[in-house]
């Protein structure tokens, strides 16, 4: 039981490594043992994806990230109403909103970095955006970062929640 857990949680990370360091991830089906009818393309692209990492207090931990075929995958971690690994699809309505919300708020012209180092805990995220140009990470650790980061953080978020999502039924431990 033990082992099983431990390779999977190492499965899991390799992917989670692997899906942050390279430009493509290869999916072809949704996730084995799902009943979803969320599927990814073949070879689906980054859109937007945002990581929202621990602090001191209760902060959100997840990580969701969104693909340009409508693809979307979210991981809770602490702090959040959906715990484990989720998957969705936006709708083509949906996936126009979120693109145009990157060039309404020109995200991929901003600067890499918005932090202040006198914040010992101040709540940190990170956006990854590759809309028109190659993809670039944003960290965000600062009380009062760009506004249009902030409304583009916000439209992104909402959209999440209005997600119709689809959990993946072996991706926490206490369900094995």
């Amino acid at each position: 039981m033990k082992n099983k857990i431990l390779l999977t949680v190492g499965l899991f990370s390799f992917a989670l490594l692997l899906a942050m360091s390279s430009c493509k991830s290869h999916k072809n089906t949704s996730p084995s043992g799902s009943e979803s009818n969320v599927e990814a393309t073949p070879v689906d692209t980054l859109l937007v994806m945002i990581k929202r990492e621990a602090c001191f207090g209760r902060c959100p931990q997840y990580y969701a990230t969104v693909y340009k075929s409508g693809f979307a995958e979210y991981y809770g971690e602490m702090n959040v109403k959906k715990i484990g690994q989720w998957y969705a699809r936006l709708s083509s309505e949906q996936l126009a909103y979120l693109v145009k919300a990157i060039s309404d708020n020109k995200i991929e012209a901003m600067d890499t970095s918005y932090s202040n180092p006198y914040l010992a805990d101040f709540p940190v995220y990170s956006l990854w955006i590759a809309d028109k140009n190659p993809r670039k990470k944003i960290l965000l650790n600062h009380e009062s970062p760009p506004v249009p980061i902030i409304e583009f953080t916000q439209v992104f978020e909402e959209l999440l929640d209005q997600l119709r999502w689809d959990h993946h039924p072996k991706a926490r431990k206490d369900e094995e």
